[in-house]
């Protein structure tokens, strides 16, 4: 397995409803009818480089969505967390729990961790994503945080672009969404 593997952690809830703001807000087109297209999303945080474990909280696709058959066809299986009662902290609390596994599974050769969020909420108490990839940093891991510019906690969108790399959603919404019934995604550059 080389270095430079990517983690892929999804705070979906985040990226989703952040992203039909960016729609209604920004673009003009309608909140409901948004979707994000998982492929060329993956494709993007991946850059060509092996994915090695994905973990997918919130909001899940459907079963029928193109994510699931390219996940199949680089023999990933996701670790799935649904969305629990609308309890956005339970969600983050296990993507991190699985983020620090991986992190000890993986620590005799570190990759990427690419974090797809903007919640940086929690770091004054020890809690968050920031908190912990600070910590995953140190230990060796790259980072790559992937957000809506308009959502991305400040000091988390600081911290990645210090100590690995911000990746803004904005440049790339016509290649990673589309408007059901609507708007067809373009190909990812």
């Amino acid at each position: 397995m080389p270095a430079n593997f990517v983690c892929l952690y999804v705070d979906n809830s985040n990226i989703f409803v952040e992203g039909q703001r960016v729609a209604s807000k920004f673009i003009g087109e309608s909140r409901s009818d948004f979707r994000i297209y998982f492929s060329n999303f993956i494709q993007l945080a991946l850059g060509g480089r092996p994915l090695q474990e994905v973990v997918w909280g919130g909001s899940i696709p459907p079963p029928k969505d193109s994510v699931w058959g390219y996940l199949r066809s680089l023999s990933i299986n996701p670790d799935l967390i649904p969305r629990a009662g609308g309890e956005n902290e339970t969600v983050d609390h296990l993507i991190q729990l699985r983020m620090h596994r991986h992190v000890r599974k993986y620590r005799e050769r570190p990759g990427v961790i690419a974090l797809a969020t903007g919640d940086g909420k929690g770091y004054h108490v020890e809690e968050g994503f920031l908190y912990d990839v600070e910590g995953f940093v140190q230990d060796g891991w790259g980072l790559e945080v992937y957000s809506w510019e308009h959502s991305c906690h400040g000091k988390l969108k600081e911290f990645a672009e210090q100590h690995g790399k911000f990746v803004s959603l904005d440049p790339y919404y016509e290649q990673i969404t589309f408007v059901q019934g609507g708007r067809r995604v373009k190909p990812l550059k």
